[in-house]
């Protein structure tokens, strides 16, 4: 009693996992946990701290692509720019403006005491004392102080409006070439000169002649110089007092502008960007055994760099976040409702799943390896070329021979994403894994000999090794004979792995998850299986049966570019179940008697549906596999039992129901349960056919075939009407070569025995003959494939 609780809830929780869907979205989350884990980065264990003249312990590489900024070339690259830019001056045009209106305002205050408002002079003419007392409002106009003696001068020529204009004609003179107020340090600046902009019009020129330029010294010596042809008719006092007063008044009208020289400066700065150079995956920077110089050590600190600005637990959300999104849509859009997966869909993503598992354990494990065998290296080993040995396009391989080469291109780019993320997602990593398994699913496909998957390894090695002398061209900065030739070796080595890891894993995968490859299959096609022999011994009619029907399902799939191998096993074994009760199968019956005169109708409906079960019962205790199981259940789909379910109408009963003369099916679900089903029947109905010429074999084969289609069994295996005219023709040449005309003897006994045995009629097959013999032809209400197979 426990052991059957027991068993009941092993039954109960294979139904769960094989069905519920929370155990898919169990698997997502496991993987992405696990892997997660599995490549958390170690960062602490990164150590590039090495100083000048320090010897190196190890070898160092560079992991990726990066920049080094060449600091000391940067600051002097600013400093030339620095040194470049043109100080700025200011030059106040309007200063001369000023100093011209300040002389008239100033001299014509005294100057109006000498005249009326008409102009005219006054007489008589003010005293000195009463012009004195205006001397403080000029000076105050002037903006400088005279004696009393030089505006005793400036009295005895009235203030005259000449001498403001010898004044103002120097002092132009002196302003216009320019004054600046330190001479010595704009003449610094005369290797690249100045920029000069004039402060009301903010234009600017450049000026390289600096020398043109008037210090404030130099300015009131060219007063007098300047001054000699305009004052050379006047009095000496006057003179001397002209060019006091002119020299007094000049002012620097030339001035340096730090702020906006600055600001400039800094804006050609800015402009400066920092000098790089490339330091490219795979390239040496540091070699063991020597002395650390300067250039080095600049590498090593921006290698440093760049490792400390990784936040190692961003960067594990990043990969929990890229795996969960990897596997969900690869899942979702490609893989949930794929026609391949439809039945044990649990089982087949399980299968991926754990290959995905797998497979990236022993990518962990390289590495693991490795860092054993180095200590010093680092976990950021995307330059290193041994993952080239890594067996994962074994994984595309086996997922192609169980699932088909377009599920194994899905699954390898997801297991190729997530093997180059374990590689701190090195580009050349993924490429190489992607194009490598790819590449072997597609040798792998058509192989059906365990011999052959050596070949395709052979191939895939010499495939590897292309890829990675590309890859090599593509990452190293100077290519490396001897890092080339070792890449290549191991290279080479990763495909014979991945071919050998196949053949390892091929017949334990078969066992695990049941699934069937060519190879099992050309197995069960060995006619000396013990359930073959067992059909030949106790039931050898319907093991004539079934080797036609293996040859003509065979011969019909390779005309469709079907699965011939599988279509050939599943021919041999769709009758296994008529070794529960053979003789109720009129090909057995040798005595020519018949079991079925004796039983009811539905009776015998049920013992032809029952052959069935037990063929399934049959194939699982000798352990045949899905591929066959599903051939023996699908290759009467739900058609029904004519003959019974007719002879049960005629016998009166109003009760009869179609769906008790009807197999359970389901229809066939693949191309080769379908020519297995359409094998079956032809066969059957042939062999009853009186005198079986060619043009009756080739109107036996379109009318079943006419009458299968009509049915709707042919509706879920993608057969199409030129798939079935290829099939009936190939239907054609085998029967007719089977059933050939013969030579007739002449003996009476044979000729009566030869009558005899053609009014034979098989049970299971021979409805459409005995309706026809009623005068019954549903054929005509159904659709004809006219000149099926000629």
């Amino acid at each position: 009693m426990k052991k059957t609780k027991n068993e009941n809830n092993i039954t109960q929780a294979k139904k769960i996992l094989s069905t519920s869907p929370y155990v898919l979205w169990l698997l997502l989350i496991l993987i992405t946990v696990l892997f997660t884990i599995a490549y958390y980065p170690k960062q602490s264990q990164i150590s590039y701290s090495y100083n000048i003249g320090d010897v190196a312990k190890r070898d160092i590489k560079a992991p990726k692509n990066f920049f080094v900024e060449d600091k000391e070339a940067t600051n002097l690259k600013k400093n030339e720019v620095k040194e470049s830019v043109k100080i700025v001056y200011d030059f106040d045009a309007n200063l001369i403006k000023k100093i011209s209106s300040d002389i008239d305002a100033a001299m014509k205050i005294p100057r109006r005491l000498f005249l009326n408002p008409d102009g005219q002079a006054i007489e008589p003419e003010p005293t000195f004392a009463i012009v004195l007392g205006t001397k403080p409002l000029f000076e105050e106009k002037l903006g400088i102080e005279i004696s009393k003696g030089a505006y005793l001068i400036f009295y005895k020529n009235q203030f005259s409006s000449d001498i403001s204009r010898k004044i103002k004609a120097i002092i132009n003179k002196i302003l216009t070439n320019g004054i600046v107020a330190n001479k010595e340090i704009l003449l610094k600046e005369a290797h690249k000169g100045i920029i000069l902009r004039t402060i009301s019009s903010k234009e600017e020129r450049t000026v390289n002649n600096l020398k043109i330029f008037y210090g404030p010294d130099q300015a009131k010596a060219m007063v007098r110089i300047e001054g000699q042809p305009i004052l050379k008719n006047i009095n000496y006092n006057l003179s001397n007092l002209i060019v006091d007063l002119c020299q007094r008044l000049l002012l620097p009208n030339i001035t340096l502008n730090k702020n906006e020289t600055e600001k400039r400066t800094r804006e050609a700065e800015a402009k400066i960007k920092p000098i790089l150079y490339k330091i490219k995956a795979g390239e040496m920077i540091l070699r063991e055994g020597e002395r650390v110089d300067k250039v080095q050590l600049v590498k090593l600190l921006a290698l440093q760099e760049q490792v400390e600005e990784k936040d190692i637990f961003i960067s594990s959300t990043g990969i929990a976040s890229i795996t969960f999104l990897s596997l969900l849509v690869v899942y979702l859009l490609f893989l949930k409702d794929h026609k391949k997966l439809r039945t044990s869909h649990n089982k087949h993503i399980l299968f991926l799943a754990l290959g995905l598992v797998l497979y990236l354990t022993f990518a962990k494990l390289s590495t693991y390896i490795a860092q054993s065998a180095n200590p010093a290296m680092t976990w950021d080993i995307s330059s290193v070329s041994f993952f080239m040995i890594i067996p994962i396009p074994a994984a595309a391989m086996l997922t192609c021979l169980f699932l088909g080469f377009d599920i194994a291109v899905f699954f390898t780019i997801v297991l190729s994403l997530l093997t180059s993320l374990a590689f701190s997602g090195s580009f050349e990593v993924f490429v190489f894994f992607l194009l490598s398994s790819v590449t072997a699913a597609f040798w792998i496909k058509e192989r059906q000999e365990r011999k052959n998957f050596i070949i395709a390894g052979f191939k895939l090695a010499l495939f590897n090794v292309v890829l990675a002398l590309s890859l090599g061209f593509y990452s190293l900065a100077q290519p490396d004979i001897i890092i080339l030739a070792k890449e290549v070796v191991i290279a080479f080595c990763g495909g014979l792995f991945a071919a050998t890891f196949t053949i390892g894993f091929t017949p334990l995968i078969e066992v695990l998850f049941d699934y069937t490859t060519d190879s099992k299959l050309m197995e069960f096609s060995n006619l000396d299986r013990p359930l073959i022999k067992k059909l030949m011994i106790e039931a050898p009619g319907t093991y004539n049966h079934s080797v036609i029907v293996a040859t003509l399902a065979e011969a019909a799939a390779s005309a469709i570019d079907a699965s011939s191998l599988k279509a050939k096993v599943m021919g041999y074994y769709h009758d296994i179940g008529k070794l529960d009760k053979k003789l109720y199968y009129i090909e057995n019956q040798a005595d020519g008697k018949n079991r079925h005169d004796k039983l009811s109708p539905s009776m015998s409906a049920l013992i032809l549906i029952g052959h069935v079960k037990k063929g399934v019962e049959l194939a699982k205790k000798y352990k045949l596999g899905n591929e066959i199981i599903e051939g023996i259940i699908q290759h009467h789909g739900t058609s029904l039992i004519k003959y019974f379910y007719q002879k049960s109408l005629k016998s009166g009963n109003d009760t009869v129901k179609e769906e008790d003369f009807r197999y359970p099916g389901p229809k066939p679900q693949t191309r080769e349960a379908g020519i297995v089903m359409l094998a079956d029947v032809v066969e059957a109905a042939v062999r009853a056919l009186e005198r079986p010429t060619p043009a009756r074999i080739q109107g036996r084969v379109k009318e079943l075939i006419n009458d299968i289609f009509a049915d709707g069994q042919l509706e879920e295996c993608e057969l199409t009407l030129k798939d079935l005219h290829q099939i009936a023709k190939s239907f054609n040449n085998i029967l007719t070569s089977i059933y050939h005309s013969r030579i007739e003897y002449t003996d009476k006994s044979q000729e009566k025995k030869k009558e005899k045995n053609g009014t034979a009629k098989n049970t299971d097959r021979q409805s459409a003959k005995r309706e026809n013999t009623n005068g019954h032809n549903p054929q005509k209400d159904k659709t004809d494939l006219k000149r099926l197979g000629l």
